[in-house]
């Protein structure tokens, strides 16, 4: 029982010995560093939606103070590692400054970077590495360099109930014909984020006609336009994955040919029910 007890002593006073009372590192310790480095890649990747008015973006790339709020302004200096960027000044950014200024009782500043992203292409992903240079505290070594991966998004209006009349039906790895020569219904696209869509039948009435099943959907498959290219991301319930290919645009109209990873395909022609004209799209 004594060498229990006097275990218990040496734990505690241990324990005792190793901080001050009342005393915290996390607070007593002042650094600044980049919002992105923090993340496991040390990356973080940054969405606009691409509206071609000729203008930047703020870039929303953020520095932080790991401390408790200020008194005075907490300045600070960076630089942008231009031969680790595939981002182009003046092309894909512009700097407005290589300084800022973490307000008083404030916890956060934005970098003064413009994205110019009327010139960034739907797919690219320019990369902007950020290092800071200096501040008024220290600067966290561990986060100090961030990449900040950009990329855009458009608006997209492709939600609606179509009319559909589907031709060329053909099934399997042999392409047999199944079905009439001509099979009509209505398909709905519902949007779920910007550019992103869920669909009532991948198939157009396929898996209906041809084999007497359920309509082609699952609740992983989206349909994606990203600034108009039209893509299909996931598969059915089988886990088939999808093509739709346009031929062609007329207004209200739209024709595509489709697929499946099981030879399935056939021709439809989609009208809109809200009498819009479908927007250009490739």
């Amino acid at each position: 029982m004594k060498k229990i007890l006097y275990s218990l002593i040496i734990m505690a006073a241990a324990f005792t010995a190793c901080e001050d009372p009342g005393t915290d590192i996390l607070y007593t310790e002042t650094y600044l560093e980049l919002d992105a480095a923090t993340t496991v890649t040390g990356s973080k990747t940054f969405s606009y939606l691409r509206v071609n008015d000729g203008q930047g973006i703020p870039g929303g790339f953020i520095v932080t103070l790991g401390a408790a709020h200020q008194a005075n302004p907490v300045n600070f200096t960076f630089e942008v590692d231009v031969a680790a960027s595939t981002a182009i000044e003046n092309l894909h950014y512009q700097l407005t400054g290589n300084s800022g200024t973490i307000a008083p009782n404030s916890s956060t500043a934005e970098l003064p970077i413009l994205v110019l992203d009327d010139n960034i292409n739907p797919g690219e992903t320019p990369t902007i590495v950020v290092k800071l240079t200096s501040g008024d505290v220290p600067i966290n070594p561990n986060y100090a360099t961030a990449s900040h991966i950009l990329q855009v998004l458009c608006t997209s209006d492709l939600a609606g109930t179509f009319d559909y009349v589907h031709t060329d039906m053909l099934i399997g790895p042999d392409a047999n014909p199944c079905g009439p020569a001509e099979h009509t219904g209505t398909v709905t696209w519902e949007e779920v984020g910007t550019g992103i869509y869920t669909t009532t039948d991948l198939s157009f009435g396929q898996y209906d006609v041809c084999w007497n099943d359920a309509p082609a959907v699952s609740g992983t498959t989206r349909i994606t336009d990203v600034c108009g290219i039209l893509g299909i991301e996931g598969g059915d319930q089988y886990g088939l994955i999808y093509t739709y290919t346009i031929t062609g645009i007329n207004g209200a109209s739209l024709s595509l040919d489709w697929e499946n990873t099981y030879n399935d395909h056939g021709k439809v022609v989609l009208t809109r029910q809200d009498g819009k004209n479908w927007p250009d799209l490739q």
